[in-house]
C-alpha cells in the first residue's frame, strides 16, 4: 500500500489497516496538509513509513495482537499507555503495548514501524538463549539503555525503509534475514523476560552424527530461509542442544555456519562469472541472502582475504 495525499480522511482510513483506532485530526491551512504512507507485508514481517505533514493527528488505538515497534525520524509524538506518558523525538523508539489500548498524538511527525508476531520472536528467543517460548513477555515500552536506543534508531529506520521500498520484491532469503534482524533487535532493545531469565545449562554430549546431519542440511539448503529450529528438527535434536554442539565442534552457532555456507556459494558464483556478462557483486550477494553490502564485503574479506570485487575480476 502506498499513499501520498492531502486528504486527511484517506490516511485515517489507511491507518486502520495497521492499528484500529479512532482519530481526531486538526489542521490550520488546508494547503499545508501533506500526508504519505507506505506499508507492506512480507509474510510474518511488516513495515510502515508514515509522514503526517500539516496536521495534528490524535488517535485512541485498540490493542494490537502483534509486536509493533516504531522509531521517530522527525517531529515529536506523545503516547499514553497503562497510565504512563511517553514523549519521543527524533531517533527515539518504542514498543507499543501488545494487548493494551493506547492513546497517541502523532501529528506533524515522520516515523517508521516494524511489526512481527510474538510467536516468531518467542521461538527465536528459545532457540538462541533457551527460555521456553511460552514464557516470553515484553515488560517495557522504551529501550533498556542509551546504546540500545541508538541501535534501534538505526535498525528500525533501516528495516522500515527496506520493507517498504517502492517496487522492490524481496527474495525469501532477504525477507528471512530482515525478519531475524528485527526479532533479535526487539529482544535486545526492549525489556523482556529473556534478559532476566536464568540461562539454560548446556546440554549433555551430542552425537557427532547430529552435527553431521545439521551441517549437511545447511550445505544442501542454503537458499532456503532456514531458522535454528528448522536445522535442529532435521538433525533430530533440540535447538539449545544444536547450539551447544556446533559451538563445541565448529566454534560457530548454526546461523554463523549457515552464513559461511552462503558466503561459499557467493564465492563460487563470482569465480564462475563470465567476464563482461553483467554479473555484479551486489546482486550475487543479494540473491544468496546478504542484504547489507557493507557487512557482506567485510565477512567475505575475513574469510577469503580479499574483497569480492577482486574475485569477480579474476
Amino acid at each position: 500500500m502506498e499513499i501520498h495525499t492531502r486528504d486527511r480522511d484517506v490516511i485515517a482510513d489507511a491507518l486502520h489497516h495497521i492499528v484500529t483506532h479512532r482519530a481526531r485530526i486538526t489542521f490550520g491551512d488546508p494547503a499545508d496538509v501533506d500526508l504519505s504512507m507506505r506499508a507492506r507485508e512480507h509474510g510474518e514481517l511488516s513495515g510502515v513509513r508514515l509522514r503526517l505533514g500539516g496536521v495534528g493527528y490524535a488517535a485512541a488505538s485498540e490493542p494490537v495482537g502483534y509486536l509493533l515497534a516504531a522509531v521517530v525520524e522527525g517531529g515529536e509524538i506523545a503516547v499514553r499507555v497503562r497510565g504512563r506518558d511517553f514523549t519521543l523525538g527524533p531517533d527515539d523508539g518504542m514498543l507499543f503495548p501488545m494487548g493494551h489500548p493506547f492513546l497517541g498524538e502523532y501529528g506533524r511527525s515522520t516515523m517508521g514501524a516494524v511489526g512481527l508476531p510474538l510467536a516468531y520472536v518467542a521461538g527465536l528467543a528459545e532457540a538462541e538463549s533457551g527460555p521456553p517460548a511460552a514464557d516470553l513477555r515484553f515488560e517495557g515500552a522504551l529501550p533498556v539503555s542509551e546504546a540500545m536506543r541508538r541501535h534501534w534508531a538505526a535498525t528500525g529506520m533501516f528495516l522500515s525503509r527496506q520493507l517498504t521500498a517502492p517496487g522492490v520484491d524481496l527474495p525469501p532469503l532477504i525477507a528471512g534475514q530482515l525478519r531475524r534482524l528485527g526479532a533479535l533487535s526487539l529482544l535486545s532493545v526492549f525489556p523482556n523476560t529473556t534478559m532476566t531469565a536464568a540461562r539454560t545449562p548446556a546440554d549433555g554430549r551430542v552425537a557427532p552424527a547430529v552435527v553431521r546431519r545439521a551441517v549437511e542440511f545447511m550445505q544442501t539448503n542454503p537458499d532456503r530461509p532456514l531458522t535454528v529450529a528448522d536445522i535442529a528438527a532435521e538433525a533430530g535434536v533440540g535447538s539449545r542442544g544444536l547450539q551447544v554442539a556446533l559451538r563445541r565442534r565448529l566454534g560457530l552457532t548454526p546461523m554463523e555456519h549457515l552464513r559461511r555456507v552462503r558466503l561459499g556459494r557467493v564465492h563460487r558464483d563470482l569465480r564462475a562469472a563470465f567476464p563482461g556478462g553483467g554479473v555484479t557483486v551486489r546482486e550475487t550477494a543479494r540473491r544468496r541472502g546478504f542484504a547489507n553490502p557493507g557487512r557482506f564485503a567485510a565477512d567475505y574479506r575475513a574469510v577469503y582475504g580479499r574483497p569480492p570485487s577482486r574475485t569477480l575480476r579474476v
